[in-house]
């Protein structure tokens, strides 16, 4: 820079500073004027010491800051020493503030505590304080920390005042080598730190004697301990073993204050319009965040930048621009041309600014979504339209034909469930069903018997025959279950089939598994009862799938007892309301009048007993099936023949015919009597 360039620059800069001085007197000897709102700073207050720009609510002389009763905003320039900016009656250098944040960051002294070579003793220890609690500055607790470096150094920082509510913490710092310690990391090896309270704006630091350096003074002579700025702080090893950390950063480091205005909330503020301090239009009241009693801030609303402490617009005084510009108030930010955002619309879109805020659009002659799509030539996009619109409506178009088959399906098995129901004898079924009471009977829906079956899966299935097939279940209420799907063949039994299910129910015999109750909405019906798990009666007798596996002979004694306790249990019930049955065996009633009797008996009763025994029981099932009612026997007496037969059987004195002598038996029944 030319020599006579930087001579000019000087006297300019003189010029301007004694200007800014008198200025300063001026405003100084000027008594405040009346405001209905919060005082104002006025052109010629200076708005930068330095480097560091001074935002209202600070300033520097009277006049010039926001008044709040204390020295909270008040600040003072040290032109001598290259524009030092400290806070008002204090040494406290100030490093930069923010409005948005409510946040400034000062300078704080490290205290050093070393071996002195000469005296051969640690230098006199003191301790040293920090007091700012007649203002409304609290150290923040989230970003500062307490740090302790050295080597054998432990630390303490506690409460200004010894008091019920005193506040203490240290941190100890030791080298079990130099090794061992890194940079960057500050765990105890060489660095400690420790996090503060909140709410905290006084405190005093004290080293603890008995870890001194005396013993270390060769590789670690001082050790330090200092509350400053976390993010700012970067540990180096040889802050221990040198004096780097405090010539690195000229014995202070930052550290970071909140500051809020007065100690109302900002409802309580606000009844005060002349005290208020959010003046601007576009700005709103936030609460300090260490709760009621200690202040509020103030914003600019979303969309908006700037002071929201002041009320004015941009202004400046003719004489020094730098020195006396004054920030402006809230106003709207242009997100479109602003370099701190990045452009907000799509590539084609434009960005056009409002008030607050913002909107995007496309280009003329086309149309879409400018934010974050694309903009497509207006035909492009109405064949789109059209095309979309014609897609829909298609789709539109098969919803509600899909929905209407559904319902017109639904009300269909509906109406064929109700058939159904009719067909097999529901209406007479709820008929007897209300003129009984305490039945245990239940109508069980297709679904249910769905559920309970997995769907009717042939791994269920435990059971067929002539009748029916029979599956396992499990109901609702987790009992196991027989679901037995049955085989009608005429009109009658649809018709009397609910009423005759509900008379099985009512039988309560040992002998007889309890029905539960049926489900008549289906082309065949199904009957719900107990399930028995030790298999069926036929395959007891007969053997089913293990016939080829050495099933036990079942004598035929036993065959007579179940057959006989059967009958018991059907003449004991209430069978007698059910029609009779006009199931005939032909076969058994041919082979019985031609005298072959033995062509139809079990390979596990022939030559058991006597053929006469096997005679008379055959003669009783003969009788059974008379095809005239009244010539066949009860129940009752069918029960009694049976019981007299089975202890016939079991009597010592029967005589069993040998198999080989059956034929003589029958060829000699077949002659002719003379």
């Amino acid at each position: 820079m030319p020599p006579n360039y930087a001579a000019a620059r000087g006297r300019e800069s003189a010029r301007t500073m004694i200007l800014a001085l008198f200025a300063a007197s001026v405003l100084w000897a000027r008594p405040a004027a009346a405001a209905t709102t919060a005082m104002q700073p006025n052109a010629t207050c200076l708005r930068r010491c330095g480097d560091i720009d001074i935002p209202y609510p600070f300033g520097v002389g009277p006049g010039c800051h926001l008044e709040t009763g204390d020295w909270t905003f008040r600040l003072t320039c040290n032109r001598s020493e290259d524009g030092r900016l400290r806070l008002y009656n204090y040494k406290i250098e100030v490093m930069d503030m923010s409005v948005r944040l409510g946040q400034l960051r000062i300078y704080n002294i490290i205290n050093p505590w070393c071996y002195n070579a000469t005296t051969r003793a640690m230098n006199e220890q003191h301790n040293w304080w920090y007091n700012m609690s007649i203002t409304n500055f609290r150290i923040n607790d989230a970003q500062n920390r307490f740090t302790v470096i050295g080597c054998n150094s432990l630390a303490y920082i506690r409460s200004l005042n010894d008091s019920a509510d005193t506040y203490m913490t240290g941190c100890m710092a030791m080298c079990p080598g130099v090794s061992r310690m890194e940079n960057g990391s500050c765990a105890g090896v060489g660095c400690c730190q420790t996090a503060i309270p909140g709410d905290l704006n006084a405190y005093r630091v004290s080293y603890e004697d008995k870890f001194n350096t005396s013993g270390i003074a060769s590789f670690s002579p001082c050790s330090y301990a200092v509350l400053l700025e976390a993010a700012a702080f970067d540990f180096r090893t040889t802050y221990v073993t040198t004096d780097a950390f405090m010539a690195d950063n000229d014995g202070k480091v930052p550290l970071v204050l909140d500051w809020a205005i007065g100690n109302k909330t900002c409802e309580e503020a606000k009844l005060n319009a002349s005290a208020y301090a959010c003046v601007s239009s576009n700005s709103e009241c936030i609460d300090s965040k260490y709760g009621k009693g200690r202040g509020y801030l103030c914003n600019c609303s979303a969309g908006y930048d700037g002071n929201p402490y002041l009320l004015n617009g941009p202004t400046c005084s003719t004489a020094a621009k730098v020195l006396f510009l004054n920030p402006p108030t809230c106003h709207d930010i242009n997100e479109c041309e602003d370099g701190r955002f990045s452009y907000p619309c799509s590539v084609p879109g434009t960005c056009i600014n409002t008030i607050g805020s913002f909107y995007c659009a496309c280009p003329d002659k086309t149309t879409g979504n400018a934010y974050n799509g694309t903009c497509e030539d207006k035909k492009t996009q109405i064949g789109w339209q059209i095309a979309i619109g014609v897609t829909s409506g298609v789709v539109a178009l098969i919803v509600t034909a899909t929905c209407l088959y559904m319902i017109h399906e639904k009300r269909r098995f509906a109406k064929i469930k109700s058939e159904y129901f009719k067909q097999h004898g529901g209406l007479l079924l709820f008929e007897e069903m209300k003129s009984r009471q305490g039945l245990s009977f239940t109508l069980f829906t297709q679904e249910e018997l769905e559920v309970a079956t997995n769907k009717f899966d042939e791994r269920n299935v435990i059971g067929k025959g002539g009748n029916g097939t029979v599956y396992r279940g499990t109901a609702k209420d987790g009992t196991t279950v027989a679901i037995k799907k049955c085989r009608l063949s005429n009109e009658r039994q649809k018709k009397e089939f609910g009423k005759e299910m509900l008379i099985l129910s009512q039988i309560n015999h040992r002998n007889i598994v309890k029905l539960y109750g049926c489900c008549l909405e289906v082309e065949v019906p199904m009957l719900v009862y107990k399930y028995i798990p030790n298999g069926t009666l036929y395959r007891l007798i007969h053997g089913g799938r293990d016939r080829d596996r050495g099933v036990p002979r079942i004598p035929l004694a036993l065959r007579l007892r179940i057959a006989h306790q059967a009958a018991e249990a059907l003449a004991r019930s209430t069978l007698e309301e059910l029609e009779e049955e006009k199931y005939l065996s032909s076969q058994f009633l041919l082979v019985l009048g031609e005298d072959r009797l033995e062509e139809i008996l079990d390979e596990q009763v022939k030559g058991e007993q006597s053929f006469e025994l096997l005679e008379q029981v055959a003669e009783l099932a003969k009788q059974c099936l008379e095809m005239t009612g009244d010539k066949r026997p009860s129940m009752r007496q069918v029960a009694e023949e049976l019981d007299r037969l089975s202890r016939w059987s079991q009597h010592p004195g029967v005589a069993r015919t040998p198999r080989r002598f059956w034929h003589c038996l029958v060829d000699r029944r077949a002659r002719p009597q003379k």
